[in-house]
């Protein structure tokens, strides 16, 4: 691949406004010298992964939950890109199988990585301005679908409102966001600490009229309307496939009669 020239490197040093940053997991890497007939993207640039079998896992096969990880990242960037404003823009990890509210190890994995971002930004001296939960609701992930959930929302996909139940890592995070970080026990109750009453289930807004045709109907309407203009234009179709058998036929006729 071409390489940036000098003043390329000139032109585009400190032109961004910060760093984007999605993280999920950590992987131990080393150099490994591929034989030269393999073609893969580790071959090319060289290296190999692997994970350490003690750390818990989720429900990606990619994604071991390594909070020490994240802290050393962003020291990294801190050292690599000279301290650049840092928003995390995505973090959260995976659950599989029957979903299941009280979500025990996503609030593990929430706590600790959120305390390493703090000891990142507070000890550590990295310019941490944000960070951005995935996911606020369970959605489609891409090749696995539905079946790998990262919402600390679950989505009952069954039923058309498609209702939104918080799980218990909901009133956790809603918690850190409320106390801006982790109180402090010494120091007693914290009003941040007090939960609101239980959520209520939130639902898609159903539209009850639709437009159609240039009017507004309500649902069931406008399917029957839908209907009975899909029986008329097949009706439609069905006649004047008739009326040219019946033309081409007559004029089949006509030229076998002797003038």
């Amino acid at each position: 691949l071409p390489e940036f020239t000098e003043s390329e490197k000139k032109r585009i040093n400190g032109t961004f406004d910060f760093f984007g940053f999605n993280h999920y997991t950590t992987v131990l890497a080393y150099n490994l010298d591929y034989p030269a007939d393999i073609s893969s993207f580790d071959a090319d640039r060289g290296v190999a992964s692997t994970a350490d079998s003690s750390w818990p896992d989720s429900g990606s096969f990619w994604l071991k939950m390594t909070p020490f990880g994240f802290r050393r990242i962003l020291n990294w960037l801190k050292e690599e890109y000279n301290n650049p404003p840092i928003y995390v823009t995505e973090n959260g990890v995976t659950r599989r199988g029957d979903p299941e509210l009280n979500d025990t190890d996503r609030i593990y994995y929430l706590r600790s990585y959120i305390n390493e971002a703090l000891k990142a930004t507070v000890q550590d001296k990295v310019d941490l301005r944000g960070y951005t939960l995935w996911s606020i609701m369970d959605n489609f992930e891409w090749a696995t679908g539905f079946s790998e959930r990262f919402g600390v929302h679950f989505v009952n996909r069954s039923d058309p409102s498609l209702p939104r139940i918080p799980k218990a890592s909901a009133k956790v995070y809603a918690s850190v966001v409320r106390c801006n970080g982790f109180p402090d026990p010494a120091q007693g109750p914290h009003p941040c600490l007090q939960q609101p009453d239980d959520a209520e289930p939130t639902a898609s807004p159903v539209k009850t009229e639709v437009p159609f045709l240039g009017l507004m109907l309500g649902i069931t309407e406008a399917q029957t309307a839908l209907y009975v203009l899909f029986a008329l234009l097949l009706l439609g179709v069905c006649s004047l496939v008739f009326l040219l058998y019946k033309y081409c036929k007559r004029s089949k006729y006509r030229e076998t009669q002797p003038r």
